[in-house]
């Protein structure tokens, strides 16, 4: 028998990729009334929330759509946020995947676009935590750089470049776009942290701690959207 799951994240000022987002996860190739989605909208200034209503109005599954305005400045700009904000943010998402009757939460950022079989793939794994590959190197000129970390002989977490693409296999740190089972969060009380910086180490770290595994399968690879369109340039 398939999982409930439930699909969601935190979102803010993302008018400008929801629509293609929204789009690829109803094309999720899994059956729609064990499907829910929630959305923690955060402090967004642009038309984030009414895309997110419209969609809660038109589809077939649950949607939770649940607004919390935290202020904080340059809130609009990719890379100026706070990492204490973005892991309280994740917890909501966490307490609502708890409250609900879902076994799985698919956790995926806004500017991800899923392919249709990611979320059958993923749950096929049998893992707590595993996830797909999504490149992170667009804006460092690298596309090696992966969402996949391991801690190395000097106590720092590096970047995976080189990989296998046909299995699946463990690592120490991921994130972006990932499968996280009941057992983690009500089983292990597993919860994001910024103590370390990013939100998604934080999480990684204390799983590592209750002996979570982790894990990313090769075979699975979404798309990263990370450049916002410039609306002060016309096309020529």
């Amino acid at each position: 028998m398939n999982p409930r799951v439930m699909i969601g994240c935190p979102v803010r000022n993302r008018a400008w990729i929801l629509p293609r987002y929204l789009e690829c996860l109803c094309r999720i190739e899994y059956p729609k009334d064990l499907i829910e989605f929630c959305f923690i909208i955060n402090n967004s200034i642009d038309n984030t929330e009414n895309i997110l209503q419209h969609f809660a109005r038109d589809n077939s599954s649950p949607v939770r759509l649940i607004k919390v305005d935290i202020a904080e400045e340059y809130a609009h700009k990719r890379g100026f946020y706070s990492f204490k904000h973005l892991a309280f943010l994740r917890n909501l998402l966490l307490n609502e995947f708890q409250n609900s009757a879902c076994q799985f939460l698919f956790s995926v950022d806004s500017d991800i676009l899923v392919p249709p079989h990611s979320l059958s793939r993923l749950i096929q794994n049998q893992c707590d935590i595993v996830s797909g590959l999504v490149c992170n190197g667009h804006h460092l000129n690298d596309s090696r750089i992966y969402n996949i970390l391991n801690w190395t002989d000097n106590n720092r977490l590096q970047h995976v470049k080189d990989f296998p693409r046909d299995r699946l296999f463990p690592v120490d740190c991921t994130g972006a776009a990932y499968l996280i089972s009941r057992n983690v969060v009500e089983g292990h009380g597993i919860r994001y942290s910024h103590l370390m910086g990013p939100e998604d180490i934080g999480f990684c770290m204390e799983a590592a701690k209750k002996g979570v595994k982790i894990y990313c399968d090769g075979r699975i690879e979404f798309i990263h959207v990370m450049d916002e369109p410039n609306p002060n340039l016309n096309p020529s």
